[in-house]
């Protein structure tokens, strides 16, 4: 709890820092800018997934709130923690098929997260290994890690490129598997 608390004030000092604050506006701006999707399709995406999780904070199931959620062109993909036997994980395919304009539901659940910590970490040298990358743009494929499998969802010109992403997701210590859920712009 003491390394804690003094990482949790950097954090809430950080968010108050106007610098922060001007990087994060340009660093969403520039991920708007190279995503392969239209403006129009981002702001679909991202209603979806406020929709989705808005029902999943609101479901009386235990478990749905946890999930993540990922929208792509109307695929959507929960992912997250779902213990053997927990009805969370159904519930939200229920949720996420119900709302409109979603396409298609993909899931990846694992039974337990032992440190999260761990995934942070293995998300970070992920991520570097993107950026590290000139054949690809680090910030066209969004990254999830849950006990040390690797989750890629975005959207990319070709199927060249999603091999790039999956291969240099492998090529990271710690990582258990990868699964790319990356779409290839037609």
């Amino acid at each position: 709890m003491r390394t804690l608390t003094p990482l949790l004030l950097i954090v809430v000092l950080a968010g108050c820092n106007p610098y922060v604050a001007a990087v994060t506006a340009v660093s969403k701006t520039y991920g708007v800018a190279v995503d392969e999707r239209s403006v129009s399709t981002q702001a679909d995406d991202t209603e979806i997934e406020g929709k989705i999780k808005a029902a999943l904070l609101e479901s009386p199931v235990s478990g749905t709130s946890g999930i993540d959620v990922t929208s792509r062109r109307g695929v959507v993909l929960l992912a997250g923690v779902v213990p053997p036997g927990s009805p969370a994980g159904s519930t939200a395919v229920q949720i996420a098929l119900g709302t409109p304009g979603v396409r298609r539901v993909e899931t990846f659940f694992v039974p337990d997260r032992p440190s999260r910590l761990s995934d942070m970490e293995i998300q970070a040298k992920v991520k570097a290994a993107f950026v590290a990358d000139p054949n690809v743009i680090a910030d066209q494929v969004d990254i999830s890690v849950y006990s040390g499998h690797v989750v890629l969802i975005g959207v990319v010109d070709s199927w060249q490129q999603v091999d790039e992403f999956v291969d240099d997701a492998r090529s990271v210590g710690g990582v258990a598997s990868v699964r790319s859920y990356i779409q290839v712009k037609s």
